[in-house]
């Protein structure tokens, strides 16, 4: 799962931190984000997306991860679809 995780987070690059970044510069969110599913396996995609939020904006600051909780239900779906 946590290979999964990381391929969505990657790609979607919510920071804009590749091609420059090293390729586990989100290594602690991912385990963030795949720590709450697993300690909430019924969580729902818009818990999720709310959760994905409060993780990248905790660690960047809501001045740098600008996505509202609309932006990060295609995310949430993504991962929990894995």
């Amino acid at each position: 799962m946590r290979e999964g995780i990381a391929q969505i987070v990657n790609k979607w690059d919510p920071i804009d931190l590749f091609p420059m970044a090293p390729k586990d510069e989100y290594s602690r969110e991912i385990q963030l984000i795949k720590n709450i599913i697993k300690d909430n396996i019924q969580i729902t995609e818009e818990e999720l997306a709310l959760e994905i939020c409060q993780v990248f904006s905790k660690r960047f600051g809501s001045d740098v991860f600008t996505y509202k909780i609309e932006d990060c239900l295609q995310i949430a779906d993504l991962i929990l679809k894995l």
